[in-house]
């Protein structure tokens, strides 16, 4: 499986509320409830993230990986971890 470099809410975290919801044209108290998982991008959002991001957000690392079905956000494991 391949690692995740930066999830989203990490993302958020480093770039800024106020930054990510102007750049997208959309309310900060819809990037907050990304940042804290209280929902999902949609697709067109997600779009416009891994564009923002120039390639450090994946779909895997804003919606987790398809074989982490009993999970609803994306993980970054360690590369330590067996």
């Amino acid at each position: 499986m391949a690692s995740i470099r930066i999830t989203l809410s990490e993302y958020i975290q480093d770039v800024g509320i106020e930054s990510i919801a102007k750049d997208l044209g959309t309310s900060e108290s819809t990037v907050k409830a990304w940042r804290y998982y209280a929902r999902a991008p949609r697709v067109k959002q997600a779009k416009q993230l891994m564009l923002h991001s120039r390639g450090m957000l994946t779909w895997d690392s804003i919606y987790g990986s398809p074989e982490d079905i009993d999970t609803d956000r994306a993980v970054r494991q360690n590369a330590d971890v067996a």
